[in-house]
């Protein structure tokens, strides 16, 4: 079997679990070619597998200079099809200018993206998220099979959660639900909103499939006392729905009681000069460090030597960061939303508050820190990691899901 791969920006430090899974599923056999439609920035290429794997890697948006080529060679050779695919472009657009040119660029983008799968004698087309990668890749699959003499060209998504959701309309996620020869998704969450928005007839398509851990990266600790001068961690982007502003009016509320933590911020993103201002306001400039987006071996140091890792999100699907910490023996404090509570179970595996709430969050950190439960919390985290979101298991699961997708191909 051999497959494409398409993501947003791999392999970026946000992609690391994709990366992760496509080394699995090498392992067993299946040949992956990934190909991304940007080219991840320099200095998210933290490790030299990030770097030999972004040399591998197809960059969609560095080959648009041929695109114009591109077009006109397929209109001359195939103009039905390339008419079809013009036409599907501009479905549920309703007439906004701005859908039209956006999803016309992106039937543009599939071309170049079929050239290359064509090329690469790739069986299938895989992506991850629901919105551009998944409009790009039911676009090339239908050309594919416009124009092809015999066989499926065959194409298959991920589903990760919150933000597919809401563009679910615009990104017309009903019909690739429809489209999709087959459909994974990373929580039981996942898949009831995907329940939710598409024709019941799609339901047995939909696999769940958990996003996996090297365990062997990230070994538990043991258990341990929190510090006297406690450090908390999170790593997450610097953006406003990972709740980082929730945190530091928490760790406000804590100083104002006697407590002092520091929080080590792992990762950037657009939201930093907001987060500083809001640290000096809440006069906890002191205890807020940003560290920037660090390379796994060193965020799974960072998280060895964190007393209680945090990450009240607005809005996720399951975070792979959640895992690690719990993989390595980190106290959670986290929110329940989308697919979290699978896996933090107040009290059982973790801290889980609301949303939002900055005076819950205090206190969860509170009680993350002196909770005689702890080390149980702790253990039981580990175990429930290593029973749901094991790699080597989960890969059997993922590569089960492909080959049922793309098993007409």
């Amino acid at each position: 079997m051999r497959i494409a791969y398409l993501s947003t920006d791999y392999p970026a430090v946000s992609h690391t679990f994709i990366q992760r899974e496509i080394h699995a599923l090498e392992a067993r056999g299946i040949e992956v070619v990934p190909i991304t439609l940007n080219r991840a920035p320099e200095g998210q290429l933290l490790t030299d597998l990030d770097r030999s794997d972004a040399a591998r890697t197809f960059v969609v948006k560095s080959a648009s200079a041929g695109v114009a080529a591109a077009l006109a060679t397929t209109m001359l050779r195939h103009p039905l099809a390339t008419l079809r695919g013009i036409r599907r472009a501009f479905g549920g657009t309703h007439g906004d200018l701005t859908r039209i040119r956006k999803q016309f660029l992106q039937f543009l983008e599939a071309l170049l993206v079929w050239r290359h799968c064509r090329a690469e004698r790739c069986d299938g087309l895989h992506a991850h998220f629901g919105q551009v990668p998944a409009t790009v890749a039911w676009f090339t699959a239908a050309f594919a099979n416009d124009v092809r003499r015999s066989g499926r060209f065959t194409w298959s998504v991920t589903i990760h959660g919150w933000h597919e959701f809401v563009t679910e309309d615009t990104s017309r996620l009903a019909d690739k639900l429809d489209a999709a020869d087959g459909v994974v998704c990373i929580s039981s969450f996942t898949r009831s909103q995907l329940m939710r928005i598409g024709p019941v007839s799609a339901w047995p398509k939909i696999d769940i499939v958990r996003c996996g851990l090297d365990l062997d990266d990230f070994p538990f600790r043991g258990e341990r006392p929190a510090a006297t001068a406690p450090t908390v961690v999170i790593t997450a982007r610097l953006s406003p729905e990972k709740g980082h502003l929730v945190l530091i009016q928490a760790v406000g509320r804590l100083r104002a009681a006697g407590t002092d933590v520091r929080v080590r911020c792992i990762g950037s993103g657009p939201f930093e000069a907001d987060l500083r201002g809001a640290a000096a306001a809440a006069g906890v400039t002191d205890l807020i460090e940003f560290v920037g987006a660090l390379a796994p071996s060193a965020v799974a140091a960072a998280l060895r030597d964190a007393d209680v890792f945090c990450l009240p999100s607005f809005a996720e699907g399951l975070p792979v960061s959640i895992m690690e910490a719990m993989a390595v023996g980190v106290p959670v404090v986290t929110t329940y939303i989308s697919g979290i509570p699978e896996l933090v179970v107040n009290d059982h595996t973790g801290w889980v508050v609301p949303a939002g709430d900055a005076e819950a969050l205090a206190a969860a950190l509170a009680s993350a820190l002196s909770s005689p439960d702890r080390d149980l919390i702790v253990r039981q985290a580990r175990e429930a990691v290593a029973a749901a979101h094991d790699i080597r298991r989960n890969v059997v699961g993922l590569e089960a899901a492909l080959r049922r997708a793309h098993a007409g191909a």
